[in-house]
């Protein structure tokens, strides 16, 4: 599996997948470009994370299983997200701008 990096720190555990638990792909969502301080740019940059969330947990298989697993997955990766991006857009509106979030998921 690649190791990707995303920046928002994900950390996900999948229980049941004992080979895909000791790797943590990761992702970069960049920010430099966004205005965290008006809605336009908060809307995308949950845009962002939901896609990064999205790459970081698709496997590519199929089957209801796999898709549940999937959306848990993804569930718990911008469930772990929204603390950082919360903080990310604090320090914008505080007029501090941050470059990037970083996210884990451990599969």
């Amino acid at each position: 599996m690649m190791t990707r990096t995303l920046i928002l720190a994900l950390s996900l555990g999948l229980t049941g997948v004992p080979a895909l638990a000791a790797e943590q792909p990761t992702a970069e969502v960049r920010i430099a470009d966004l205005d965290l301080t008006t809605a336009q740019g908060q809307q995308r940059l949950e845009t962002r994370v939901k896609s990064a969330a999205r790459r970081l947990c698709s496997t590519g298989a199929r089957g209801l299983a796999e898709m549940a697993l999937q959306s848990q997955c993804i569930e718990a990766a911008l469930s772990n997200a929204k603390p950082q991006t919360e903080r990310a857009i604090a320090r914008a509106e505080g007029g501090t701008q941050l470059a990037l979030l970083m996210i884990r998921a451990a599969r």
